[in-house]
């Protein structure tokens, strides 16, 4: 229930609209009374205040009560900023600190079961792989591709059918000397993942492979991963 007023904090939430979205359509008898004295043990656990009930239902104070969720989202979003404004260390500390808020590997553990959590968890997750996304950007850009790789290895290996994370490994590999690794064993690992296993095309692959071909220097490779589709950049 706690989760449900985080993720909703905008639209307070009367009891039965909780009954609805915590059992379906399969509620137990005292399914209101039970969310009632719930809402009584939360406001001890976080204080009367953090929980308002003036409106037509439940909803978090905003004053009271800071969600992580917000405060990684509102990061992100001025990491892309300052991304865009080429602000780059500034960016990749903004977006570390977001990232910080996390406390584990998933987003909502625990009570994803619910539909709409799942989707917010879904939504979280692919948010903080952007954000890491962003900070190896950021490493790439300040010329610190040392600090880019461990990250990059966990991230196409946990996700090895986003092109991204490939453009970023080769770029990483040859701006510390390893342009022969990139261009063929990297390559062929994200041609194998991007292109054969999906029947997809990845046009940024293939042009970041004839860079690196043709002997293509860090600001080339640079300014390649720094092509993002427009939505990431939108504020």
């Amino acid at each position: 229930m706690l989760a449900l007023l985080a993720v909703g904090r905008e639209t307070p939430l009367a009891a039965e609209q909780l009954v609805r979205r915590i059992w379906d359509d399969a509620p137990p008898d005292s399914a209101v009374q039970m969310v009632r004295n719930q809402i009584r043990a939360l406001r001890l656990l976080i204080g009367r205040t953090a929980l308002e009930s003036d409106l037509p239902g439940y909803r978090l104070a905003d004053r009271d009560v800071e969600i992580d969720a917000e405060v990684f989202r509102a990061l992100v979003q001025q990491g892309r900023r300052q991304l865009a404004d080429n602000r780059i260390l500034e960016a990749v500390h903004t977006v570390q600190r977001g990232l910080y808020l996390w406390r584990g590997p998933e987003a909502l553990s625990g009570v994803r079961d619910i539909p709409s959590l799942e989707i917010e968890a879904v939504d979280l997750e692919d948010l903080r792989f952007q954000a890491e996304e962003a900070i190896v950007e950021g490493y790439l850009a300040l010329d610190r591709p040392g600090d880019a790789l461990p990250l990059l290895r966990v991230m196409t290996a946990a996700h090895p059918t986003r092109e991204m994370p490939w453009l970023q490994l080769m770029a990483a590999e040859t701006l510390i000397g390893r342009r022969i690794e990139a261009s063929v064993e990297t390559f062929r690992r994200a041609q194998h993942h991007l292109v054969e296993s999906t029947g997809l095309d990845a046009p940024m692959l293939a042009s970041m492979h004839t860079a690196l071909l043709r002997g293509a220097e860090g600001p080339e490779l640079v300014a390649l991963i720094r092509r993002r589709p427009r939505e990431w950049h939108r504020s």
